[in-house]
């Protein structure tokens, strides 16, 4: 079975429910607080443990209550994470608030994610070679994800890159990305061009192509994702549900895509499944607890289809 390899974050989310957000200098009363364990590399590990893939965990973690809160997550889960490293910096924390209608606002603290160096990157050189996809997001610092991508790049092992959150890209990084898949906000960022039609998505993904990505997915929230190449540009509908929480949904349909593509499948059935799998993830409250079962992810297919 084809390796994948995601080195990402780890962040514990604080997640607080209200009516409406405050608006500045005003309070308002909240309705629920709870403790989920989060961040977009183990987010999107996990999805991909769930899944069926045979996934690795590379990151770094405090040496706390919430560095253990995560180990054990990753025990129950079964993943691999013999090079999750650990520090005396505090595992990171993210403040989430999400308001009545699904959506949500989030600010992440990274705290150990950024201790996490170019000299990791060198102990972990013969995972990355031996690995079929790598997975990253950019919630490390960017030399380290700059090295990791070059890494992979010499070795020639895809590399799928979640641009979140949104920083810029030089394309000597770009050139090296086999697969990005950016939301709007993110592509606009990217590429410095409105994005706010699809003919405007179109464009800036096909820049974005110029700089030498190999593959533009651009993820459109509830209307599906936008699959962009050299050779065609296709909205691959979004799956219509009750959005209850939205943390998360951008990151199982990474983990989706990612396992759908070593797979074997074609671009079109990897996005279709990975839409499914992040309409799933909408529907229960949390990050982790949000991830759905491949039974689970194909049963929703399946009635959907009917």
């Amino acid at each position: 079975m084809a390796k994948i390899t995601v080195i990402g974050s780890f962040v514990m989310d604080m997640v607080a429910t209200m009516d409406k957000y405050p608006d500045a200098g005003e309070s308002v009363i909240g309705t629920s607080i709870a403790f989920y364990p989060g961040g977009k590399g183990a987010n999107q590990c996990v999805a991909i443990k769930r899944l069926g893939g045979n996934v690795e965990m590379i990151g770094m973690l405090g040496n706390d209550a919430n560095g253990r809160v995560f180990r054990d997550v990753l025990d129950k889960e079964g993943i691999k994470s013999d090079y999750v490293f650990e520090c005396d910096t505090p595992t990171a924390v993210a403040q989430i608030q999400i308001n009545s209608s699904g959506q949500n606002r989030i600010c992440v603290i990274p705290s150990a994610n950024f201790v996490f160096s170019e000299e990791h990157v060198d102990k972990i050189d013969e995972i990355i070679k031996e690995s079929s996809l790598i997975v990253l997001q950019l919630e490390m610092v960017l030399p380290v994800i700059r090295k990791i991508i070059k890494r992979a790049n010499a070795y020639n092992v895809k590399v799928l890159l979640n641009p979140a959150p949104a920083a810029a890209l030089e394309n000597e990084t770009l050139s090296m990305v086999d697969y990005i898949t950016p939301n709007e906000t993110e592509l606009s960022v990217l590429t410095g061009m409105s994005t706010s039609t699809d003919d405007e998505v179109i464009a800036a993904a096909k820049k974005l192509l110029n700089s030498g990505v190999g593959c533009v997915v651009a993820t459109l929230g509830d209307r599906g994702a936008l699959i962009v190449t050299d050779d065609y540009a296709e909205i691959i509908p979004g799956y219509k549900v009750n959005a209850v929480d939205t943390v998360a949904a951008g990151d199982s349909f990474n983990g989706a895509f990612a396992v759908a593509l070593t797979e074997g499948k074609s671009l079109r059935d990897a996005v279709k499944f990975a839409n499914a799998m992040g309409a799933l993830t909408v529907l229960v409250k949390g990050a982790i607890p949000s991830m759905h079962t491949r039974e689970e992810v194909e049963a929703f297919i399946r009635e959907n289809e009917k």
